[in-house]
């Protein structure tokens, strides 16, 4: 008897896991469609934000005495701000563990006062449970993250830069290399770095109607947006991607433990019936006695 009732938990044990592995099967190929969509999108968005680089060096090289606001190095630092992007949720390996270290280390690294925007829930929850105060956060941002509200996200880097509030801002994200590689990494997302804006020509040679620097003006905001954009959708497809292969990990686990214990269930199974058949021996023999 206590065979039989192993065995039978051993048979519920492998109906919970088979459960469990359908789930995080459905949930890997949910985290592949993602990162497929995010994957389109930022192959899109390379070239664009490639040629407004090249055209931003192209125009700068043009401009005697570059005085653009959001070139300006600050000749002292006082404040820096700080632009923290992670996931809204779990089960990602350590995708968000890893951007925890990576913004606690850069925060050790600061001797002076910083303002955070925090991207992310978990971002979001770690900076409270730090005590820290956020300039601004934003949760539940859609794979397909509309415009509109990268541009509203920009617009509060530049505005804080702008004013003096900080004179600096560090973007620190996870850097996308592959579906199987990705790293925390940060960039100085203000001011523009001057290598970035200048020492390079255009490939072809152009007439400007307006004149480069009014044209300057209009191109460096853009600048900024398709440059955060890209940054975000980078680490976007880096929690997709961790997320996938953190439930296929998970998916081949339970699939070993079903094998596992399917050996087991059967080792058990086979116990009990060789009990059985020498208990009905053993009664036989005993009537012949």
């Amino acid at each position: 008897m206590p065979a039989a009732l192993s065995a039978r938990a051993i048979k519920r044990k492998v109906r919970s896991v088979s459960n469990i592995k359908k789930i995080t099967r459905a949930m890997q190929m949910v985290s592949a469609a993602k990162l497929k969509k995010v994957q389109g999108r930022l192959l899109e968005l390379r070239p664009y934000s490639d040629k407004i680089v090249e055209f931003l060096q192209g125009l700068s090289s043009q401009v005697q005495g570059l005085d653009f606001p959001l070139f300006q190095v600050r000749p002292q630092v006082k404040a820096v701000g700080v632009v923290a992007v992670m996931a809204d949720k779990g089960l990602c390996g350590s995708y968000n563990a890893n951007m925890m270290r990576s913004v606690q280390k850069f925060l050790d690294a600061q001797k002076k006062p910083v303002k955070v925007v925090a991207v992310g829930r978990k971002a979001v929850d770690w900076f409270r449970k730090q005590g820290v105060e956020l300039k601004a956060e934003y949760q539940g941002l859609p794979t397909e993250v509309p415009f509109a509200k990268i541009r509203e996200i920009a617009k509060i880097l530049t505005d804080m830069f702008l004013s003096g509030e900080v004179d600096e801002v560090h973007l620190l994200f996870t850097r996308y290399v592959n579906a199987m590689t990705f790293t925390p990494g940060s960039v100085k997302f203000l001011p523009i770095q001057a290598e970035t804006a200048k020492g390079k020509t255009l490939a072809h040679e152009y007439e400007f109607e307006p004149a480069p620097a009014e044209i300057l003006a209009k191109l460096v905001p853009r600048y900024v947006e398709i440059s955060f954009h890209r940054l975000l959708l980078e680490s976007m497809s880096s929690e997709h991607a961790a997320r996938m292969n953190a439930m296929r990990n998970a998916t081949n686990s339970a699939s070993d433990l079903i094998d596992t214990l399917t050996l087991q269930y059967n080792n058990a199974r086979q116990a009990g019936i060789t009990r059985e058949l020498l208990d009905i021996v053993g009664g036989a023999e005993a009537l012949k006695g």
